[in-house]
């Protein structure tokens, strides 16, 4: 006979939902990681020759991207045979984009999708040309998405709360700004008096204020510190660390206006359920404009600081940082049913785009390779 209570049958349940929970989550993480490993090895067969490995031979990976980056390659520089060399750098960008769409499974979950739905949008992100490029192409800009990704869930938080724990979260996220590219570093300090300014104290009292945004610099400040330190002690030129930062700024002037906004318009059909979220919110909700707000503020400063600065940046640079922020904030928003579906049918749309214009593509060769691996794929 059992001497235990509805309460502790209760729990018994929950636990085992969650273990189910974690178990599938893992499932999902590991089958995205498969998947994306599979093509990006046949890719490789097919004769494709990733750009950052030929940056890394040519002596010239350091000049691109923020320090993570350089750290990989440095670390993938190590491995002497040219085709083990892409395959790690695929390994690793395989690895890192199937625990993020493991974690958007989850996260979507929680937030009330149906199991079906979230299966959907996973793959349908997945499936995305730029996603597949990333990982298979260029894992460089894995990192700056992970960071834009990282960035919507404490601007909600913030916005949510507004106390010095929201601000204190936020400013351990500024650092992968730091971390991921040149190009995002100017968005620390703007973000971190936005933390300061959203706490009652930090408006009314210019002393809270200063403290506020010292606190959420403060983390950037130490890894700054700490990566040059690091990277001094271990014998390596620092120059080649900071100079990327230097470089992206240089000079002002006015690039390839017309082509970037016009890919990022192209690929940003996703643009409308955030926008929408703005003016038609949840009934009995609070609604978090800000963080929805993000997801188009994020990929367009991306889109006109290319045109101005000498970022050499892709048109599809700014597209494809607008799948992280959006695929981040279908992840905590509560969105009606009907939301839900619409955000699943423009991003649809922007599945099937991706794979038409190729204007915008600038990486012919990985075009055919990955054509050879996926024959159904229509180019356009």
């Amino acid at each position: 006979m059992s001497i235990a209570g509805p309460a502790d049958g209760l729990t018994a349940r929950s636990a085992k939902s969650l273990v189910g929970d974690r178990i599938v989550n893992l499932a999902v993480s590991l089958a995205a990681m498969l998947a994306f490993l599979w093509i990006a090895q046949h890719v490789i067969e097919a004769g494709y020759q990733r750009a950052d490995i030929a940056a890394l031979e040519a002596g010239e990976a350091w000049k691109r991207g923020g320090w993570l980056s350089q750290i990989v390659l440095t670390i993938v520089g190590y491995v002497p045979d040219h085709n083990v060399r892409q395959s790690a750098l695929s390994l690793v960008g395989a690895a890192a984009a199937g625990a993020i769409l493991g974690v958007l499974y989850g996260r979507l979950r929680a937030t009330g999708w149906y199991a079906i739905g979230a299966l959907l949008l996973v793959a349908a992100l997945g499936s995305h040309a730029l996603a597949l490029y990333a990982v298979t192409g260029g894992s460089r800009a894995i990192p700056l998405l992970i960071a834009f990704a990282a960035l919507i869930p404490a601007i909600r938080a913030l916005e949510s709360v507004g106390d010095v724990q929201s601000a204190i979260s936020l400013g351990l996220m500024l650092p992968l700004l730091l971390l991921a590219s040149p190009t995002t570093t100017p968005l620390i300090l703007p973000l971190a008096v936005a933390s300061a300014l959203a706490d009652r104290d930090g408006r009314r009292d210019i002393r809270a204020f200063v403290a506020m945004v010292l606190v959420a610099v403060l983390p950037s400040i130490i890894v700054a510190v700490g990566v040059i330190g690091f990277t001094a002690q271990a014998g390596f030129d620092v120059t080649n660390l900071v100079l990327p930062y230097v470089a992206d700024f240089r000079t002002i002037g006015l690039g390839n206006w017309q082509g970037m906004f016009a890919a990022l318009g192209y690929f940003a059909p996703v643009l409308i359920v955030p926008l929408l979220y703005c003016f038609v919110p949840n009934v009995g909700e609070t609604p978090r404009r800000w963080s929805a707000v993000a997801v188009v503020a994020l990929p367009l400063y991306l889109a006109i600081g290319g045109i101005i600065f000498p970022w050499n940046m892709p048109v599809w640079g700014p597209p494809i940082a607008l799948l992280a922020t959006f695929g981040s904030w279908l992840a905590i928003a509560h969105l009606k049913l009907w939301m839900r579906v619409l955000a699943l049918a423009t991003l649809g749309v922007a599945v099937g785009l991706s794979w038409m214009v190729n204007p915008f593509w600038q990486d012919a060769e990985w075009l055919k390779a990955i054509h050879s691996v996926l024959p159904f794929i229509q180019l356009g």
